[in-house]
C-alpha cells in the first residue's frame, strides 16, 4: 500500500526517502512520482511513497 508523508518546513525529499526505504536506489522513480514538489519542502507538502518491489536477481547455478 502506498503511503503519504506530510513534510515539515525545510525537509528534503532525499532525506525522507532514505528514512522510509533505507536507501536511495529508487530515488529517480520516487522523484518522478512526486514531480509536484520543490527540492526543499514546506510544512504540509504531501510526499507520496509508493510500494516498491525489490529487484531480485536469480543467479544460475553452474559447475564453473
Amino acid at each position: 500500500m502506498d503511503k503519504i508523508y506530510i513534510a515539515s518546513d525545510n525537509e528534503r525529499l532525499d532525506t525522507i526517502i532514505y528514512k522510509h526505504y533505507g536507501n536511495l536506489e529508487n530515488f529517480a522513480e520516487i522523484l518522478a512520482f512526486n514531480s509536484h514538489l520543490n527540492a526543499i519542502l514546506r510544512a504540509g507538502d504531501k510526499v507520496f511513497l509508493p510500494d516498491i518491489k525489490e529487484n531480485v536477481v536469480k543467479k544460475e547455478k553452474t559447475l564453473w
